[in-house]
C-alpha cells in the first residue's frame, strides 16, 4: 500500500509543476532562396497551456527578413546651394534616395546617396581673382584680375 501512495504523490507533484510551454516551431512559410523577391517569411508555434489555463509568454509568430531586400535608387535631385559664388567653379551636391521595395523594412542600394553634380553651377557673378582649379579670372586691358 505504501507503494501506491508514493506513486500518487509523485504524479501529483508532476501535474502541479506543469505550466504553460511552447510546442516546437513549425516549418518556415517559404525558403527565401527559392522565392526571388520575397521580403520576409514566417513560422508559428502552439502554446500548450498550463493546468491553470495560463498562457505562454512570448510571441507565437516568428518573422525573418529575407536577405535580398534590394531597393532602387530614385532620380538624382540637384541641391540649391552652389559651393562657389563666382564663375563656373561651384558645384551643387545632388542627392537620391534608396526607394523601399514593398514591405521591405530597410532596403539596401549599392553606391552613394549623394555626390557633386557633374555640371558646374553658375551664380552669374564674374570671378575677379584667378583660381588654378577652374577659374581663369577676368582680363581687363591685358591685366588678369
Amino acid at each position: 500500500m505504501s507503494r501506491c501512495l508514493l506513486l500518487v504523490v509523485a504524479l501529483s507533484i508532476a501535474i502541479e509543476a506543469a505550466g504553460p510551454s511552447w510546442g516546437a516551431w513549425g516549418l518556415w512559410s517559404l525558403e527565401c532562396a527559392s522565392c526571388p523577391g520575397a521580403v520576409s517569411r514566417g513560422r508559428t508555434r502552439v502554446c500548450i497551456p498550463g493546468d491553470d489555463l495560463s498562457t505562454c509568454s512570448g510571441s507565437r509568430i516568428e518573422l525573418e527578413h529575407c536577405q535580398n531586400c534590394t531597393g532602387q535608387w530614385s532620380e538624382w535631385v540637384d541641391g540649391e546651394e552652389c559651393s562657389d559664388t563666382c564663375g563656373h567653379c561651384g558645384r551643387t551636391t545632388r542627392t537620391r534616395q534608396c526607394v523601399n521595395a514593398a514591405g521591405c523594412p530597410a532596403p539596401t542600394c549599392e553606391g552613394a546617396d549623394n555626390e557633386l553634380s557633374p555640371t558646374p553651377c553658375d551664380s552669374g557673378e564674374v570671378c575677379l581673382f584667378p583660381r588654378v582649379a577652374c577659374c581663369e579670372g577676368v582680363k581687363v586691358r591685358g591685366i588678369v584680375l
